[in-house]
């Protein structure tokens, strides 16, 4: 089954690729036949058959179409065939064309363990490599047999982290996913309720009630259903069962309902992360972690998420972006309380504050006392500066931290009434993720000083981040 390497993917996997595709298909058939099946199935009631017959002889026609599909597919399965080699993985698939897609282990920024619905009830997986690069860049073996599965993201992982010492895939894994437990199973009662509480819930449970109280009706209430049922869907699924650990060079995700998913992202591809709180969530005093993951691009990409806290207590998420940011415990419970800038924090020592004034509150009414920018680290040469920390906002609270050498670009912006208030905003454009950064409405004089600062900041070296 192997040709120089080459390695056969399951013969279903096919099929199982393009099971959602067949399941819409089959979907329309019998939405634009319905009539037709209807009067198939009086035809077949008022036939002297017997239902015990009737039931097999469905089930057979099923296997049968299956097992057309299957010989159709066959082509293609043969055709598909994956290598892991020295320097890449590659994966190459087509019959009239060939396509080719490589991933240089050099270049890569996770391996994950991707089990949809369909391919799981055969105890199949696949594993997808995501690399530096832009949209489709990632890089998918699909599907194998879990344990073989298992074996080839173990193996991967070695490679990526030059560990010549890890099994190939055809040999005896270790154990694996051993590390500390950073994020214990989140309760699926928490995970509803979650997201039960967020916007998009509330406006679709005020549009019901218009609809019923207006002549609006369904025209009001089906848009506002349609569009929010798979946002919810979706909501639960990066939550359900959600679980991380951490072995101090990799970060470990489970996570999943419908496709399960085992996320594995290296730490040092890690560069911000943000606590925030949607504003319903205050009652019961939820909040989330976020994170910019070198190579990810934006959230969702692919099925795979970069919330490391779906929902879950301040001080688990306190703890979190401590362990994955460039700050202490200690810095963290001093410095980012998602509540503002501390009242006692000042310039002094390895810590520089830089805050709105009172002239902010003419356009930043309700923001001025909760937002703020800190540089942790250096006091005097601004190579030393190790965390940039941003706090902002009144009703939808968050804190971001990131290490300066990951800021990608820096800019100075000043309209005319900030001209007249003599206020300036600093923006920090960081690698596409959820996270925002941005000094708002900071003295004039102090943006200048904070954007000066943090272009002499260093730059990262090699390929560690």
């Amino acid at each position: 089954m192997s040709d120089g390497g080459w390695q056969r993917v399951h013969p279903l996997s096919p099929l199982l690729r393009m099971w959602a595709a067949l399941v819409g298909v089959a979907a329309v058939i019998l939405f634009q036949q319905a009539e037709t099946l209807r009067w198939a199935w009086d035809r077949i009631e008022d036939s002297p058959l017997p239902g015990v017959v009737v039931i097999p002889a469905a089930l057979v026609v099923l296997v049968v179409v299956f097992m057309l599909g299957w010989l159709l597919s066959w082509p293609w399965w043969r055709a598909t065939r994956w290598r892991v080699g020295e320097e890449e993985i590659s994966v190459r698939r087509g019959v009239l064309s060939t396509r080719l897609r490589t991933a240089r282990f050099d270049r890569v920024q996770a391996v994950d363990l991707v089990e949809p619905l369909a391919p799981r009830l055969f105890r199949l997986a696949g594993v997808k490599v995501e690399t530096a690069g832009g949209a489709d860049s990632a890089v998918s073996v699909e599907y194998l047999p879990r344990v073989q599965a298992e074996q080839l993201r173990d193996t991967l992982l070695g490679r990526v982290r030059r560990r010549p010492d890890v099994p190939a895939p055809d040999e005896p894994r270790p154990d694996a996913d051993q590390g500390t437990v950073v994020v214990p199973e989140i309760p699926v009662t928490r995970s509803i309720v979650a997201a039960a509480l967020t916007g998009p819930t509330a406006a679709t449970v005020l549009a019901v009630l218009v609809s019923v109280a207006t002549p609006a009706g369904l025209a009001l209430l089906l848009p506002a259903v349609a569009g929010l049922g798979p946002w919810i869907w979706g909501l639960l699924n990066r939550s359900w069962r959600f679980t991380a650990t951490s072995d101090n060079h990799l970060l470990g995700i489970t996570f999943g309902f419908s496709e399960r998913r085992r996320q594995t992202v290296p730490l040092d591809r890690i560069h911000a992360a943000q606590i925030s709180q949607p504003l319903l969530w205050r009652m019961l005093d939820w909040w989330k972690v976020d994170v910019d993951i070198a190579g990810y691009g934006e959230p969702g990409k692919g099925g795979a998420t970069t919330a490391v806290l779906p929902v879950g207590p301040l001080d688990q998420a306190l703890a979190l972006a401590a362990h994955l940011g460039p700050v202490d415990r200690g810095e963290v419970d001093a410095l980012m309380r998602p509540d503002g800038v501390p009242d006692g924090a000042g310039s002094t020592g390895g810590v520089r504050v830089y805050r709105s004034p009172a002239s902010a509150r003419w356009v930043s009414p309700l923001d001025r006392t909760r937002q703020g920018v800190i540089l942790v680290g250096g006091d005097g040469d601004a190579s030393t500066d190790r965390a940039l920390v941003c706090h902002r906002g009144r009703w939808r609270r968050s804190v971001s931290v990131i290490d300066p050498e990951h800021v990608q670009e820096l800019s100075h912006r000043r309209g005319p009434l900030r001209r007249m208030l003599g206020l300036s905003t600093v923006r920090f454009d960081l690698v596409p993720g959820p996270v925002r950064m941005v000094g708002r409405d900071l003295p004039a004089e102090e943006a200048v000083e904070l954007l000066s600062r943090l272009r002499q900041r260093a730059l990262p070296t090699g390929r560690s981040r």
